[in-house]
């Protein structure tokens, strides 16, 4: 997730909404975590109470998630647990996502994005099911809003360079016959004009507790 490091990091006057927020569990985890100013927006009327009454002091602001009350660029960042699958009406959530957002803003979303038969409930209610993560990005894209790629290297021979060096710790405790054969073909790769010019690595959300 290159640069939502940035959005998210504490900073003077840096926002973040929690979007669908229900009884606020992420909205003190994430104001600890980033230093940001977090505001809760949940649409049901019963889950905000539960979440003033056990995080006194957050902002809790009532909203459907594609028509939330806020200005234009209010926020650093939104995030997203559970949501996407729960809208209605996908463009127009990512439509209020681009506006509410800051220019080089950043949308983090969390839930399970198929395919549907990996994930116990759909397996048995298919019907039920809605969006894949490919529906949802090309939704979110038409919006304008596209995901953000890690970028390991700019060129085919940066990235070379860089397992060359051997500078990454998990390539640093390979024995050196399966170090040689593998940058062998990593070289051979690049030769053959397989790789991309500039190298992208496409990564998922991953939610764990203690």
């Amino acid at each position: 997730m290159d640069g939502c490091g940035a959005s998210l990091s504490a900073r003077a006057g840096g926002r973040v909404l929690d979007q669908g927020s229900g009884t606020g569990r992420f909205t003190v985890a994430l104001a600890e975590a980033t230093g940001a100013t977090v505001v809760a927006c949940e649409p049901s009327a019963a889950m905000p109470a539960v979440c003033r009454a056990a995080r006194p002091g957050h902002p809790i602001v009532g909203g459907k998630a594609p028509a939330t009350p806020f200005r234009a660029g209010a926020f650093d960042a939104i995030w997203a647990s559970q949501v996407a699958h729960r809208v209605d009406d996908l463009a127009a959530f990512a439509g209020n996502v681009r506006r509410v957002l800051k220019p080089g803003g950043h949308l983090l979303l969390r839930g399970g994005f198929g395919p549907p038969g990996e994930l116990p409930l759909y397996r048995y209610f298919p019907e039920a099911w809605a969006q894949g993560k490919e529906q949802i990005s090309e939704v979110l894209a038409a919006a304008g809003l596209h995901q953000s790629p890690q970028v390991p290297a700019e060129s085919p021979d940066e990235f070379i360079d860089r397992a060359r060096s051997r500078s990454l710790s998990n390539l640093a405790g390979l024995a050196d016959s399966v170090f040689q054969s593998g940058l062998r073909a990593m070289e051979q790769h690049a030769r053959e004009g397989g790789m991309q010019d500039r190298i992208v690595e496409r990564l998922d959300l991953v939610v764990f507790h203690n």
